[in-house]
């Protein structure tokens, strides 16, 4: 079952609420975001890569105690791991209920992937914009969309 028009804004000012409230630090580092996220939540999180063979796993969760394990599919690319976290930390931030292994080929029916895929765009989007902020804070106002504008395209990449 998918949102609504109304529904899909309401749930976004939602995630807006949400990422709000993470400790999100820059320059980002993914570690420390994660330890930070774990010290807020009161648990552990521990990441690591994981071999998936042809299942087509590329992210799983999992809540144990006090630890939340995520595990990053070996494959993966640097790029994609950051989208990868997002989705499996959606899951958490949104208290869905129970461990998750998300895969390339989920349904798209579940409306808790789609959720925490909504979710992972829109922390990805703020940590883009948030590490661009930081990275040109130093320069006059007009400066970082000429840069922009005129080929330094770096600023568009979280790692940059």
């Amino acid at each position: 079952m998918n949102h609504t028009r109304n529904e899909d804004q309401e749930f976004r000012r939602r995630c807006e609420t949400i990422i709000a409230t993470l400790p999100i630090r820059y320059p980002f580092e993914l570690r420390a975001f994660l330890k930070a996220v774990g010290k807020q939540r009161e648990m552990t999180v521990v990441l690591g890569r994981m071999l998936t063979g042809r299942s087509g796993t590329t992210g799983l969760m999992m809540r144990v105690r006090t630890d939340c394990l995520l595990g990053v599919a070996a494959a993966a690319a640097p790029a994609h791991v950051y989208h990868i976290v997002f989705h499996e930390i959606g899951h958490w931030v949104l208290d869905h209920p129970g461990d998750y292994v998300c895969s390339r080929r989920t349904s798209t029916e579940n409306q808790r992937e789609l959720d925490a895929e909504q979710f992972a765009h829109q922390l990805q989007a703020h940590v883009r914009a948030g590490t661009t902020r930081h990275r040109y804070r130093h320069l006059p106002p007009g400066r970082t969309a000429l840069r922009a504008a005129f080929g330094a395209r770096h600023h568009l990449y979280a790692d940059g």
